[in-house]
């Protein structure tokens, strides 16, 4: 009988859980397990001495050298904020921490604050050096986030090792970054459900057939308020610093590629769904769309694989 492990643990500000089949799955999630760590310390905004938070302690002030794996994640994110036109900015930090949704109940910044921190987002003022390793934000008090990408990232790199010590069949799931590998012990597809957004957490409205594909959702029901009747959600247009209004509740993207499929669903979040097929494309994936109306759209190529609730 094939060795079965699961893991579960604090990294990335979130919970993850990785489960393996096969000979050498205790030794493949441990390896999979520090390399979540490894991320998490390079990567985090909230680690004093990670490479983001160098980054943004030196703000307009000098460039710095960081590890080739941050350098890559930020390259990666430029390509995502160029192709999105901003819908995803890797520079949204000061808009992230001026709301504080989750953390600062029920603050509503006024126009004047919204509109100083705006001026210090625009991915165009993050300056990549690939010769020297380095990055630089142009001005003081810039910030950048691998939030949005991360998670997406580290679930790409567990899979990478599982594969490499011979798993044939896990799952892994980042706070909801989910990533199939192979198929289920019994041979079928892991049926992946959808987060229903209108409903309290646990509710699904679907699932999806998923083999060797990343799953991942945005969505407004994650963390928000409401207050005289408005509601706030804590995924932000980097063009407006006020939270999306693209007539969504949520996305998922699915792909072979927890990474892109990360920044994609941030994108299509906040740019809605006018140019999602072309953006979708361009990356192979496909998703699924829940409107404000509570209405659900498929792209095609997920009509045999999405299984209704």
């Amino acid at each position: 009988m094939k060795e079965r492990y699961e893991k579960t643990f604090l990294a990335l500000g979130t919970m993850n859980t990785i489960w393996a089949c096969g000979n050498n799955s205790r030794r493949a999630v441990s390896a999979a397990a520090d390399r979540i760590m490894d991320i998490h310390s390079r990567m985090s905004a909230y680690e004093e001495e990670s490479d983001v938070a160098l980054i943004n302690s030196s703000a307009g002030l000098s460039p710095q050298e960081i590890h080739p794996d941050t350098y890559a994640l930020l390259e990666r994110s430029l390509r995502f904020s160029e192709l999105t036109d901003g819908a995803f900015d890797v520079t949204v930090r000061p808009l992230t921490s001026l709301w504080g949704i989750g953390k600062n109940k029920d603050y509503i910044p006024d126009e004047n604050e919204v509109a100083a921190a705006l001026k210090l987002v625009g991915y165009r003022d993050l300056l990549l050096d690939k010769g020297r390793c380095t990055a630089f934000l142009r001005k003081p008090g810039m910030s950048v986030d691998l939030g949005g990408i991360a998670k997406g990232y580290a679930a790409d790199e567990v899979r990478r090792i599982l594969l490499e010590h011979g798993i044939g069949s896990a799952l892994v799931n980042l706070g909801g970054n989910i990533v199939t590998v192979g198929l289920r012990e019994e041979g079928l597809p892991w049926q992946v459900g959808i987060q229903n957004p209108m409903s309290p957490r646990g509710g699904y409205i679907g699932t999806i057939e998923a083999e060797d594909k990343a799953v991942v959702t945005s969505g407004s029901n994650e963390r928000f308020f409401v207050k005289d009747g408005v509601r706030y959600h804590h995924i932000l247009n980097p063009r407006t610093g006020y939270p999306a209004e693209s007539g969504l509740l949520s996305v998922t993207a699915v792909c072979c590629s927890s990474t892109d499929a990360d920044a994609l669903t941030t994108a299509l979040f906040v740019s809605g769904t006018a140019s999602a097929m072309q953006l979708l494309g361009s990356f192979g994936a496909q998703a699924v769309f829940v409107t404000e109306g509570g209405d659900i759209f498929l792209t095609e190529g997920l009509a045999n694989s999405f299984i209704r609730s």
